[in-house]
């Protein structure tokens, strides 16, 4: 197919926006339900986890809402969120250096000589300093040691309240919650249900560091556009590592850009529904490996090559040259990071599990331009077939009205009244 005939056919969005109402945006009203029960409980797990370590009451800054919720481009229901315990330690910058030899990942050292000396760490009961020096391992902030000592201190907060089987009950303003806790990477995440409220909402709590970005400067290869970016903090996120590797680097942590990814987001706005239907499509496809971290980056990567066409760039067609982006990516088995092009996201991905999304991707796309005059051909992808006849059934329905519509107009206009 003529590569004009293509874009003409996918020039209309009405089918776009109709999926995005009827299928992919948030409820005000779910969002609002839920926050409002939710916050006060976390609030009060936060009290309770100050209250059993001084270091980190003294550490602690705030909780943040991360990931796709915090982005806007969450699709569905909110039952998932990302939230991160935001740390200062007690340490003077002077104390603190970095280094890396690996992309996307930082050491963090610690001039030990000095901590003894300094002010904040001088006013930490006994406890705290124990704490402090646990974390320290060689003269550098060991990051297994360092989620260690959250998980420890969040299972202590816990266990404040009362336990029927495995699961946790807590009070909150006459809500009562049941509370189950797995662990995931650096995040322990939380299973709380509200009977009548809200069910199974799954709350990742990863613990951060924060820091300016002027420390990492010689870092990252996109360093010009984070200091486009309004927000100056970054974050260290002490993730486990799983490669070969581990054993002799167990003392980085890996770099997150959230504030800085999200300003980028909301400066491109148009950009939020394609990648909330891609997010949609993959998964309708059932493609659990690809996160929705890559498909942001996927975007991200794409901005630069479209930014001076986005606002008059058909949804459909963007959707559709994302697909294509994702098809190479895939059959390369190469994402690299935004913000340090040496790592490759999908270094994780299996090469069978890289080429089976590959193939899948492939025979999408060849479907696509082979019945582009096909409204409904890009929705028979994103959607599961209950979903797509509910879609058409809409649609259809539409058309008819306004055929009818239209046909009332027109005997209007042709009739002659007589006086």
């Amino acid at each position: 197919m003529q590569n004009s005939e293509l874009k003409k056919n996918l020039s209309n969005d009405t089918i776009f926006n109709a999926i995005n109402k009827m299928f992919i945006s948030l409820e005000d009203n779910d969002i609002h339900k839920t926050n409002e029960a939710l916050l006060p409980m976390i609030q009060t797990i936060i009290n309770l986890m100050k209250s059993k370590d001084s270091l980190f009451k003294e550490a602690y800054q705030e909780i943040i809402f991360l990931g796709s919720f915090y982005k806007g481009t969450k699709i569905e229901k909110p039952n998932e969120f990302d939230l991160n315990i935001i740390l200062k330690l007690p340490l003077n910058n002077k104390e603190i250096n970095f280094y890396s030899e690996r992309p996307a990942f930082v050491k963090i050292k610690i001039d030990e000589s000095s901590i003894n000396d300094s002010s904040k760490y001088k006013l930490l009961p006994d406890k705290g300093k124990k704490s402090y020096k646990n974390i320290i391992k060689d003269g550098y902030l060991n990051p297994n040691k360092f989620r260690q000592w959250i998980q420890g201190i969040l299972f202590k907060a816990l266990n404040d309240f009362p336990k029927v089987k495995n699961e946790y009950e807590l009070t909150v303003d006459q809500l009562k919650a049941k509370i189950k806790i797995k662990q995931s990477g650096p995040a322990c995440t939380l299973i709380i249900n509200i009977p009548h409220i809200i069910e199974n909402i799954c709350i990742d709590l990863v613990p951060a560091l924060a820091f300016h970005i002027k420390y990492i400067n010689k870092f990252i290869s996109k360093f010009d556009k984070l200091e486009n970016c309004k927000n100056e903090i970054w974050f260290a996120i002490p993730s486990p590592l799983t490669d070969n590797d581990s054993n002799n680097n167990n003392f980085y942590w890996r770099l997150s850009f959230s504030y800085q990814e999200k300003e980028i987001l909301s400066r491109y706005g148009r950009i939020k529904p394609v990648i909330r239907q891609m997010k949609k499509l993959r998964d309708t496809q059932n493609w659990k490996s690809i996160a929705s971290y890559f498909i942001e980056t996927l975007v991200l990567h794409k901005i630069e090559e479209l930014k001076n066409d986005l606002e008059k760039i058909p949804f459909q067609l963007f959707l559709f040259k994302m697909l294509q982006e994702l098809y190479y990516a895939c059959n390369k088995h190469t994402l690299e990071c935004y913000w340090d092009k040496k790592y490759n996201l999908f270094s994780k991905i299996s090469k069978i599990e890289m080429q089976n999304i590959s193939c899948r991707l492939k025979n999408i796309i060849n479907t696509i331009e082979k019945y582009s005059s096909d409204q409904f051909i890009l929705a028979s992808f994103i959607l599961n077939s209950k979903e797509l006849e509910l879609l058409k059934e809409r649609i259809n329905n539409h058309q008819y009205i306004k055929d009818k519509n239209d046909e009332i107009q027109q005997k209007n206009s042709n009739s002659c009244v007589i006086i």
